[in-house]
């Protein structure tokens, strides 16, 4: 089987490497000459998918050549112009448009969870000065990016200024608590929920690791598939979204839904349970048998670790972004796997570990050993010695 993968940013990272696992070959398509995805590929075009159609036909008969084509991007203006070209093509795209119409706007998806009954945390009032500290995100777009903590109405005011639009922002309040994602994927009908994942995040909210199993009670378990079962439902999906909630001292708060591929959550359940979720996201556009997975659950850990200016900085994901095309290296400094960015040898660079294991301790200590590498790596290059707590 052959897909095309449009995006070669951190989903494109995420879905070429379930493809090699499900062993795909993959066409990764990118307006940039040198996405992070590129070493991950088989093969690789630059275009600018808004522009297919037009005279040169190269990139279109390649593309033509797969089976489907997976979105890994979330650029509003490619996903019009790849639904449009694939209709008219007859190509199979693997992607539901009302759905991510719904999820891709948080203003959009809290209308949805109101009508659900999904809990959420209580939306916050600008005028209401006795609310804080409180969330501000952007409505558009998924993640972390543009979410803030605000304290009081000082930094409000100065992250959103007097007159701000909105109908583009979310205020709501603070919920502390960890962090869970859980994956639901199918048909109307037919859907079945994966693995809840339980998340590491940094100080800006953006996820620096994912830990599975989840060491959350089978009964908040439960709650959260329900939830996300709902909500799947209500939408009619047509693929594959994702859930994040927050285990608040008064109960589950569901975050944020996204109908796309994610990011890190599929690759962790990969390794826990062997279950490929870009297979089962194929399997709903055309007939195809997902492998079945292991029998029982491994202990999986996935994180990002940064070493820059002499030290090692445990960071969200989009410290991935900024070393080009990402290396896959199988055994790296004593992880499982790793992806690689940036130059060891310049003392600058990015990875992301893997390790599965048969239990929580031995994915500890060999992580343990892996991180005490990398520090003695990096003193190396810079003389200097990395605080170790």
């Amino acid at each position: 089987m052959r897909v095309t993968i449009v995006g070669g940013g951190l989903q494109g990272v995420e879905l070429c490497w379930l493809a090699r696992k499900a062993g795909w070959g993959t066409l990764l398509v990118d307006e940039r000459p040198a996405p992070p995805a590129l070493r991950l590929a088989d093969a690789f075009a630059q275009c600018d998918v808004t522009k297919l159609g037009g005279s040169d036909g190269k990139v279109e008969h390649q593309i033509l050549g797969t089976d489907i084509v997976i979105p890994a991007l979330e650029n509003a203006a490619a996903l019009a112009a790849l639904d449009g070209w694939c209709a008219r093509k007859g190509v199979l795209f693997a992607f539901d448009p009302f759905a991510y119409a719904v999820t891709s706007s948080k203003l959009r998806s809290r209308d949805l969870f109101l009508r659900c009954g999904t809990p959420i945390p209580q939306p916050a009032a600008r005028a209401d000065t006795k609310g804080f500290p409180i969330i501000a995100k952007p409505s558009e777009g998924s993640g972390s990016r543009g979410v803030r903590l605000l304290r009081d109405e000082a930094e409000l005011r100065a992250y959103i200024p007097e007159g701000f639009d909105a109908e583009g922002w979310v205020l709501e309040s603070y919920c502390p608590g960890p962090s869970f994602s859980l994956e639901i994927c199918g048909t109307p009908g037919n859907y079945r929920i994966f693995q809840v994942t339980d998340l590491l995040m940094d100080e800006a909210f953006d996820c620096r690791g994912v830990v599975a199993p989840t060491g959350s009670s089978p009964s908040f378990v439960r709650e959260m598939e329900a939830a996300l079962l709902n909500l799947a439902e209500m939408l009619r999906l047509h693929g594959l979204m994702d859930l994040e909630v927050i285990q608040t001292p008064e109960g589950m708060r569901v975050l944020e839904i996204d109908a796309r591929f994610p990011s890190q959550t599929p690759t962790a359940v990969w390794l826990s349970t062997g279950v490929n979720l870009a297979e089962h996201l194929a399997a709903c556009f055309f007939p195809y048998a997902p492998g079945p997975g292991l029998g029982a659950p491994r202990f999986a850990r996935y994180e990002h670790v940064l070493c820059k200016d002499g030290g090692l900085h445990f960071l969200g994901e989009h410290i991935m972004g900024q070393f080009g095309p990402l290396e896959p290296v199988n055994g790296f400094c004593g992880a499982d796997e790793a992806l690689v960015g940036g130059s060891l040898l310049s003392g600058s660079w990015a990875a992301t570990l893997m390790f599965a294991g048969q239990d929580a301790e031995d994915v500890a200590s060999r992580r343990s050993d892996c991180i005490e590498h990398l520090r003695e790596l990096a003193e190396r290059q810079t003389g200097k010695t990395i605080f170790k707590g």
